[in-house]
């Protein structure tokens, strides 16, 4: 058996050892004499016992005690040891944990020996009852046929969860889900069919979950998913589309493809409950509502969340069959030269033409376009129809002017490996010049990857102008200009916005001076007033647009209003 002696007293250890080798015990003495060292022979070997002063220099007896329980795996009974007989004291150590205490004035071989057997026996049992308290919990908290929480466990996780969430400000929802037509499958395959779909619908409905999330079965073909710490209201409708997506695949049961779909119901605190009752009631009242509207659907009970949701939903079903419909137009705004003031290029920006709400401003779908995936489709349109319509152009204006053409370019559209010959072979349909086609990339949104630098790369050497877009808002402007191969500088129109007086321009001339000692092109955006427009011109900004001159306008009107009036045409 060995023996941990943790004691700082060397008479009292030698006491201690004597009376422990005449115990009649087969033991192995290991001592140290400061609670530090104590701590380290016990987190580095393992004892049978140890015995532990209550009173050491370096440390209180009670927090070594707690310590120790800490950092043992395997089973390791403890004995305090103290010159005092308070009872107190001897309580207090019992209940942090102590097999036993003994007043060193009592030591004995026949005490210490008595000690040591019970508290081994004592520490055994304690581990025992611990263990099936670990296992009465897990039978009361698991529900055995799926693995998952059963009800008692989710209902105390919710109580909890709401003090919480009040406490701190935040709010959770409650996701109600029921199986449709789960009696079919009990009723014409079985019940051991049954089960073994609850189980893998309970494997498939973990996939969607966020790190935090609490699913269970409440019972029959009833789940529930609790979400915490709530951030933005659109995630619980994103959580909901990845629960419909893992119950899609059929399942295979005794040979045979079964099609699973399910009712959700959702609410969400505070809005529609302020207790746990009630936000089980209002879930539960949502997913009847999915239920006795046709099934594989879910409904909020806030009409608010409901509403919000049902808006970007209604958003992405009228995205794709704006994809497929083409509903988009172009419109152009020009970019002027700084010394007199004629069209030199124009800037292509999408908009959508929504059958029922009118023009949509990219603002509002291109992000949502980027989540769906739509977006290199979308992007790849857009170059086409400004490609198209500067070919237009080209035939119109004389032989020696030479409109650019800059388009908006999401960096996701690099990615894809086939980037660079679609642009090439675009320009060969329209017959356009790589030089008269100018790609414009946000330095915000910048993917670095081997694929994209390349993309980039390509498209310069092949004499397409590339734009970082948006200079100056970024962290890693200086970084873009040194790595890949921009040649223009569009600055961020909020420099120039901000721009009332000559105070105001130190960034601007700032940023104008970089760029010319480093011979990148410059455009300023978001020129409106007459100062800002003369600021431009005395820094001898290469092309500036704005509202100054010209808000984005369709091709017809900019031909009359700006091409035509410069007497560009043939």
């Amino acid at each position: 058996m060995k023996i941990l002696l943790i004691d700082d007293d060397t008479i009292d250890r030698m006491n201690a050892i004597r009376n422990l080798k005449n115990s009649g015990l087969a033991l192995n003495i290991i001592e140290a004499d400061t609670a530090k060292k104590g701590l380290e022979l016990a987190t580095s070997d393992q004892f049978d016992v140890v015995l532990l002063d209550y009173s050491l220099p370096d440390m209180d007896g009670l927090e070594v005690l707690t310590l120790l329980q800490g950092v043992w795996i395997k089973s390791t009974a403890i004995i305090m040891l103290s010159h005092s007989s308070d009872e107190g004291i001897a309580l207090k150590c019992i209940e942090a944990g102590a097999q036993d205490f003994i007043v060193k004035s009592e030591v004995s071989s026949v005490r210490l020996k008595r000690a040591i057997l019970q508290a081994q026996e004592r520490f055994k049992l304690e581990q025992e009852l611990r263990s099936s308290y670990v296992k009465l919990r897990h039978l009361a908290e698991r529900d055995t046929l799926t693995g998952l929480t059963n009800r008692y466990f989710f209902d105390e996780t919710l109580k909890n969860a709401i003090p919480t969430a009040k406490r701190e400000n935040k709010s959770l929802a409650l996701i109600m889900l029921d199986l449709d037509f789960f009696k079919n499958v009990n009723d014409t395959m079985g019940h051991e069919a049954g089960d073994y779909l609850l189980q893998e619908v309970a494997q498939r409905l973990k996939n969607p979950l966020r790190e935090g999330d609490t699913l269970c079965r409440l019972g029959g073909d009833e789940f529930a998913i609790l979400v915490q710490n709530l951030g933005n209201i659109v995630n619980i409708g994103q959580l909901i589309a990845r629960v419909f997506e893992s119950l899609k695949p059929a399942m295979m049961i005794n040979g045979n493809p079964v099609t699973v779909t399910a009712s959700l119901g959702i609410a969400t605190y505070p809005d529609c409950a302020t207790d746990a009752n009630q936000l089980m009631k209002c879930a539960d009242v949502a997913m009847y509502r999915s239920k006795s509207s046709g099934r594989n659907q879910s409904h909020f009970y806030s009409k608010a969340i409901h509403d919000e949701v049902l808006k970007r939903v209604t958003l992405e079903s009228d995205l794709r069959i704006a994809v497929e419909q083409q509903q988009f137009i172009l419109y152009y705004q020009p970019q002027v030269s700084y010394n007199d003031h004629h069209i030199v290029g124009v800037e292509a920006l999408i908009r959508w033409q929504h059958p029922t709400q009118g023009l949509i401003s990219p603002m509002v779908f291109i992000p949502v376009a980027e989540e769906m995936g739509l977006i290199d489709e979308i992007g790849r349109w857009v170059i086409d129809m400004a490609c198209q319509q500067l070919a237009q152009w080209n035939q119109m204006t004389r032989n020696d002017v030479k409109l650019s053409m800059a388009a908006n370019l999401s960096a996701l559209q690099l990615n894809r490996s086939d980037f660079y010959q679609f642009v090439m072979n675009t320009l060969s349909k329209h017959e356009i010049q790589p030089e008269q086609l100018e790609l414009e990339l946000t330095e915000s949104t910048i993917n670095r990857s081997e694929i994209a630098d390349k993309q980039l790369m390509d498209l310069s050497l092949a004499g397409i102008k590339l734009a970082l877009d948006d200079f100056g808002t970024g962290y890693s402007s200086l970084t873009h200009l040194q790595l890949l191969p921009f040649e223009v500088i569009k600055i961020d129109k909020s420099f120039i916005h901000n721009i009332h007086s000559e105070s105001d321009s130190h960034f601007l001339r700032a940023i104008c001076a970089f760029s010319k000692a480093l011979n990148f092109e410059i455009v300023a955006e978001g020129v409106e007033t007459e100062f800002q427009r003369g600021l431009c011109e005395s820094l001898k900004v290469d092309r500036i647009q704005g509202y100054y001159f010209a808000k984005p306008m369709p091709a017809k009107e900019l031909e009359e209003k700006w091409i035509n009036r410069t007497h560009l045409f043939r």
